[in-house]
């Protein structure tokens, strides 16, 4: 037995007049297929009930067809510092400071003076991001290995990090 004034506004308005006004309650089977459907979907419809805090999106599409959810705040540090250093200053559309000069770094002869400079971009990597995550970020060591071949050159970047301190290594690849 279906009330159909006890059914939500946007059920109700949906339903044709002439039933509206013919009777109140009605067995479900005794009406139309479609209205049938609409009032059958209403009753079977899930809440979604929100129970992971979600910090920021990637842009891979998930199995539900929209964007995947990052809800770990680790996993998040080490997206924004991969993007960071695969991002060029100058080549973020809306905010031309943001970006590393990572990849100009990288072909420094002199490894000390390399050294010396990327330490400086990681920290200033950290000081740009860190305070809007609110984790206490640190970087306790940084490995650079170069690959080549004749068409191009691949830097290896392995940093470790210390995340409320918590250790992880991060790893990239730069091709020049």
């Amino acid at each position: 037995m279906v009330k159909l004034d006890s059914l939500p506004l946007e059920v109700y308005k949906r339903i044709p007049l002439s039933i509206k006004t013919y009777k109140n309650e009605y067995e479900l089977e005794e009406l139309p297929y479609d209205i049938q459907n609409l009032i059958e979907s209403y009753f079977n419809k899930k809440e979604l009930i929100y129970t992971t805090k979600v910090y920021d999106f990637t842009p891979t599409i998930s199995e539900y067809g929209d964007f995947t959810t990052v809800t770990n705040l680790k996993a998040l540090v080490i997206e924004y510092m991969i993007n960071y250093l695969r991002t060029l200053v100058g080549e973020y559309p809306f905010n031309g400071s943001v970006g590393s000069n990572v990849k100009r770094l990288l072909q420094k002869k002199d490894t000390t003076i390399q050294r010396l400079f990327m330490t400086e971009e990681l920290n200033n990597m950290i000081r740009s991001f860190g305070p809007n995550v609110d984790q206490k970020i640190s970087v306790s060591n940084f490995n650079i290995t170069k690959a080549s071949n004749n068409v191009s050159v691949e830097y290896n970047l392995y940093i470790d990090l210390k995340i409320d301190d918590i250790s992880t290594q991060i790893s990239t690849n730069i091709i020049l």
